[in-house]
């Protein structure tokens, strides 16, 4: 992650620390703080899936600065928790995994818009299209929302930090092509799977933990218990 504080110009990476700054601000401010206590099991999920990720985060999987890749789970976290908590959530990760990296802060704004506020918005955008044209059952939801949506975010991902890698110039076509697009949907497939499975198993074992998830519009007949 070091290679954005060193490509990116400090005026742009001021600009998104600005941005994302305020977003994190907004997020605080509107976030149903008291839902969140009051759900025991959500408020559970969400510190094991803050552990699980923050492993994924910590070691991702590449060769060369910029070009490594791993799961996000911000579609998961959104579905889950909301946008504000998901924010929250993965920013706090971001910047454990900044300090871990030893990676120089002032490109957080830029990785953290990149990286987090990108997928959601995303996520969100995709679900607003399920709602207006989606069959409103559990597994409709759990296909359009989770699995495909998981992909599609890091795929939105992955090649908007390929044009940003390139458009730099710091990769040749050759480099980005053998070390970089090859394994796009590799990466893909693991976060449409990862955000599937948890989504999935949430939406119909604890379905009250998933914000996005209304048991009683997505059960025609709701299960035992």
């Amino acid at each position: 992650m070091e290679i954005y504080a060193k490509i990116i110009g400090s005026d742009v990476l001021w600009l998104s620390n600005y941005l994302f700054g305020f977003i994190l601000l907004y997020a605080i401010w509107t976030n149903p703080w008291r839902d969140l206590w009051s759900n025991t099991p959500q408020f559970s999920a969400m510190m094991g899936l803050a552990l699980w990720l923050s492993a994924l985060w910590f070691f991702p999987v590449g060769v060369r600065e910029g070009l490594k890749l791993h799961p996000i789970g911000a579609t998961l976290c959104f579905l889950m928790f909301g946008w504000q908590t998901a924010v929250l959530m993965l920013s706090t990760i971001l910047f454990a995994t900044l300090q871990y990296h030893d990676t120089n802060l002032i490109a957080m704004g830029f990785i953290g818009l990149l990286m987090i506020i990108l997928p959601i918005l995303v996520s969100r955008l995709v679900l607003k299209l399920f709602y207006r044209y989606g069959k409103p059952n559990y597994f409709a939801f759990v296909l359009f929302n989770g699995y495909f949506c998981g992909a599609l975010s890091m795929l939105v991902v992955a090649l908007v930090n390929a044009w940003i890698v390139m458009s730099y110039g710091n990769y040749s076509r050759f480099t980005m092509e053998n070390v970089y697009f090859n394994y796009i949907p590799i990466i893909c497939t693991a976060e449409f799977a990862l955000t599937g499975a948890f989504i999935s198993g949430f939406a119909a074992f604890l379905p009250d933990a998933v914000t996005h998830f209304n048991k009683d519009v997505y059960f025609v007949k709701r299960p035992p218990g």
